[in-house]
């Protein structure tokens, strides 16, 4: 089934957090990371566009995701507990910082069921440079895949949470052969959902907007 217009589209897209086991076919896949490729990017730079973005496309069942798996569990729990600390020690920071640190606390604790669900885990990868606008370019990417990943009925979801966690591991940009201090990374995960959101997203968009003349 695919969506009928683009409005649709992007009122239907939602973070999937549960997965089938069903894969969805090399075909779909294809033109979800073809629609990665044409998202905006920084490209003058002199270096060939495809090393300034890297699509790496990796299998629930690959050795390769095991160990990816592993390594990010361990910056997961790493991470809550330092800030756990940090929070006690210096409280004035508890307003702003509590809600990732909950997040991350929450992850330690129950871990991430999809990160296990999902036949696909997809990796961009953005060459630094100057002006540091590779997160901006990682974010439309992902925007691209996720709009598309709706249009063809493909749960989606971010991992934006941990991608900061990782950009600077070394074994874990070892394993996808990317060397680090050169490329910020964030990715996504992509299957079929158990269930998929039955109504389209209304927001009041006076409340959103304000226009000046």
């Amino acid at each position: 089934m695919i969506a009928n217009t683009f409005e649709q589209v992007i009122k239907t897209r939602r973070s999937i957090r549960s997965f089938t086991d069903k894969i969805p076919s090399r075909q779909d896949i294809d033109v979800l990371v073809e629609s990665a490729i044409y998202a905006p990017y920084w490209g003058a730079t002199g270096i060939p566009l495809w090393d300034i973005r890297k699509i790496i496309v990796i299998h629930q069942d690959s050795e390769k995701m095991k160990r990816l798996q592993k390594l990010l569990f361990s910056a997961v729990k790493k991470n809550a507990r330092g800030l756990n600390i940090l929070l006690k020690l210096l409280p004035f920071l508890k307003k702003k910082m509590w809600p990732f640190a909950n997040i991350l606390k929450i992850l330690s604790e129950n871990g991430m069921q999809s990160l296990y669900q999902a036949p696909y885990y997809i990796i961009i990868a953005e060459r630094k440079w100057f002006p540091p606008i590779e997160k901006q370019s990682i974010a439309h990417a992902l925007e691209n895949m996720w709009l598309t990943a709706t249009n063809l009925w493909l749960g989606f979801q971010l991992l934006s949470a941990t991608g900061g966690l990782m950009s600077k591991n070394k074994e874990f940009l070892d394993i996808l052969g990317l060397e680090k201090g050169k490329y910020q990374i964030d990715w996504c995960l992509v299957g079929y959902a158990t269930k998929y959101p039955k109504k389209i997203k209304e927001f009041d968009k006076e409340k959103f907007v304000t226009w000046i003349k």
